[in-house]
């Protein structure tokens, strides 16, 4: 039953990424009239509104400039010379150097050895699976949206914590990155953080659910109770800086926080990305390994992102694996230990 409906699913979103395929590629016949609707209906989808009419022609220009590159690299697509295609979506009025500049708030800069994590060996009777999606095992809650808040690091932090909670504990709690937001005080709030500061936090404080803290996108005051914590944890391991290291601890551990340079990611809209200015040399986005797997005889990393489910595929994205660690998916992982 689990093979049929993986086959199914594997079908499913073939169909789904060839018919995004094709209608992206349609900006190709696109007129300036034509440009004007797809603009309206961008602001209209991702509630868009400008200050002025001299800053919306601005961001207007932008957006006809993002369509011609989708255009001109869905062609390349189409042709078998890319192995990913674009979209439209959030950021698609932003030039390429403001969203670089949105991820470098992402991530707080942290000494590597300002302290020492809890290490806990990987269990080495277990073998890590040739394929693992930890989506299909219900290890991983919905997709979620940090909106402008530089605060991808209290996401990845809770989606390690929630799968790790499913998994050892079979209990399914979509925990609270507004908590940590307002509270993790080693870290930056909207202004970048780290995983495993957040993770230090937890063992220390508690996390509370989504539903009593509920996550507003801006710092506020920390409001923590923890008669309310919903999860506690004995602080974090981390996970060896190579693609097999990281392989092990998703396939036996579950999904793990890794930190990327996601620079190239602001027009992904699906397929597996593979782009060869993506080195991992500067880490400016928290994201959550969820699994891996190998699709037409290139090998993926499953990654969850937490920029809403109209970007990529349904929020996730898929990067080469085996090839030069793109985008330094494995130069930075770890997970918590639960009680």
């Amino acid at each position: 039953m689990g093979h049929s409906f993986s086959l199914l699913f594997s079908i499913q979103r073939k169909i789904r990424m060839k018919l995004f395929a094709i209608l992206a590629s349609l900006v190709v016949a696109i007129t300036a009239a034509s440009d004007q609707e797809l603009w309206v209906e961008f602001k209209n989808t991702h509630g868009k509104s400008y200050r002025s009419l001299r800053e919306e022609k601005l961001r207007f220009n932008i957006f006809q400039e993002k369509l011609r590159e989708i255009e001109s690299h869905n062609v390349k697509y189409e042709n078998g010379e890319e192995s990913y295609f674009l979209a439209v979506n959030q950021f698609s009025d932003l030039t390429k150097e403001e969203f670089i500049s949105l991820l470098n708030e992402n991530i707080a800069t942290k000494p590597e050895i300002l302290f020492t994590p809890l290490q806990e060996s990987l269990n080495e009777s277990l073998e890590a699976p040739t394929a693992i999606n930890w989506v299909h095992q219900g290890a991983v809650l919905g997709v979620k949206n940090q909106e402008q808040c530089g605060s991808c690091w209290a996401f990845s932090t809770t989606g390690s914590l929630e799968g790790q909670s499913i998994i050892k504990h079979g209990r399914r709690v979509s925990l609270s990155e507004q908590q940590l937001v307002d509270c993790s005080t080693s870290n930056n709030a909207c202004q970048g953080g780290s995983m495993e500061y957040a993770f230090n936090y937890v063992a220390n404080y508690g996390l509370e659910t989504e539903a009593s803290y509920p996550y507003r996108g801006v710092r506020g005051s920390c409001r923590a109770d923890s008669s309310r914590s919903a999860i506690r944890v004995r602080g974090y391991a981390s996970v060896g800086r190579n693609e097999q290291a990281l392989k092990n601890a998703v396939g036996t551990v579950g999904p793990i926080s890794v930190a990327v340079e996601a620079s190239i990611w602001q027009s992904y809209g699906g397929g597996i990305f593979n782009h060869p200015e993506c080195t991992g040399y500067y880490l400016n986005h928290g994201v959550l390994a969820v699994g891996y797997g190998n699709e037409d005889g290139e090998d993926y990393w499953l990654i969850k992102n937490s920029w809403g489910t109209n970007w990529g595929e349904g929020g996730y994205i898929r990067l080469i694996r085996n090839r030069n660690n793109q985008c330094g998916v494995a130069r930075d992982g770890s997970y918590p230990l639960l009680y």
